[in-house]
């Protein structure tokens, strides 16, 4: 199968209501194997169906996650039956899934450990949750991401790409393919091209009703910033897909040229309040621009993306820092730990243009 025509992408897009949701993992998870894994299942699924409850009360209809591998290689059944599962209460919901398969935000090798069952470690006071991760201080070596750089375990990857796509190419609880998270970050340039490549060819191959997309993601704000293999990413995409934690100026101007690429626009991640990235403005943009969108994080917890990333430190760290950034706010996630908005008004203003997109998804 080849690449959708951009008529076939916006006859998609167009059936779709407006597209507005969240992603992240669930607030008693501080990684993708707490999620999917069998330990504590039936505790984590309760507070799944619980923010799926939240985020429709808001006026979310769509989630987007990331796949474990780790889960797919040890609990291989259960891994499957937990994927089904988590189809079935999001639609329960009125929530469609967005699924991720490869991701380069990854840690260098040496700061790599082998995965654990069970229990997972929480470092609190650090963005992601884990003191050495990906987000929670600077590296300055390349990352290391053992689903692709291990030869056994990226012909178990391609395998589960392959068996979950075969499974849900025509099931419309699915809305998107993300075929690969942030191609190229942590330094890795072009090291996963070659992966994300045999992804696209391997889902395509079961012909889904669903479009595939990666996500342009390093600095949007002009396509002469784009990196190769973010301009690979694009051209193999249905949808065109982006990130931005950038201000309400430059996420203007990233979808001033996307919209040039012909194609739907979808933000896959934003909400960096840090940087004035914030619902306030961004989210009633979106709905003006009929964009759809991710913001990271529903509910503060274990992963703490609430906390500022790494590269924040020195700043905040300097009694003297006068700069543009305030770390006053929190950087991600809507609501506090108990299910109380983290600001009302935010809360407010998603409901409200949800419900004109609602009203506006009647009157076609």
């Amino acid at each position: 199968m080849e690449r959708w025509s951009e008529k076939k992408a916006w006859e998609w897009y167009d059936s779709q209501p407006w597209i507005r949701g969240w992603c992240g993992y669930p607030s008693n998870c501080v990684n993708w194997i707490a999620m999917w894994q069998e330990y504590k299942h039936a505790e984590v699924f309760e507070q799944i169906a619980r923010e799926f409850e939240l985020a429709k009360k808001t006026g979310f209809n769509a989630v987007r996650t990331l796949l474990s591998l780790d889960v797919y290689k040890e609990e291989h059944d259960a891994f499957m039956e937990h994927v089904e599962e988590y189809l079935g209460l999001a639609d329960s919901y009125g929530i469609k899934v967005t699924v991720i398969f490869g991701n380069d935000c990854c840690a260098p090798k040496e700061l790599c450990t082998p995965p654990v069952f069970g229990e997972q470690k929480v470092d609190w006071g650090y963005h992601g949750g884990v003191k050495r991760g990906t987000h929670a201080v600077i590296h300055s070596n390349v990352g290391y991401n053992p689903y692709i750089d291990e030869p056994e375990n990226r012909k178990l990857f391609l395998k589960m790409v392959d068996e979950i796509s075969a499974k849900y190419a025509k099931d419309p609880r699915i809305q998107i393919w993300n075929v690969w998270n942030e191609i190229g970050n942590s330094r890795r340039g072009m090291m996963s091209v070659d992966a994300m490549k045999e992804c696209f060819e391997i889902i395509r191959s079961h012909d889904p009703i669903q479009p595939l997309t990666a996500e342009c993601w390093s600095a949007v704000d002009a396509e002469e910033n784009l990196t190769p293999q973010e301009r690979i990413a694009l051209e193999l995409s249905d949808i065109t897909s982006f990130h931005c934690y950038l201000n309400f100026q430059d996420t203007v101007k990233a979808i001033g040229w996307l919209r040039k690429l012909g194609r739907p626009v979808i933000n896959t991640e934003w909400l960096n309040r840090i940087e004035k990235n914030d619902v306030d403005e961004v989210f009633p943009l979106f709905w003006l621009e009929r964009i759809g969108s991710f913001n990271w994080g529903l509910i503060q917890g274990y992963s703490q993306t609430y906390e500022p990333w790494g590269r924040y430190t020195k700043a905040i760290d300097d009694p003297d820092y006068h700069g543009d950034f305030d770390f006053t706010r929190l950087q991600h996630d809507l609501y506090r730990f108990n299910g109380h908005p983290y600001r009302a008004k935010e809360i407010k203003i998603i409901k409200d243009f949800s419900a004109l997109a609602d009203k506006d998804e009647e009157a076609k």
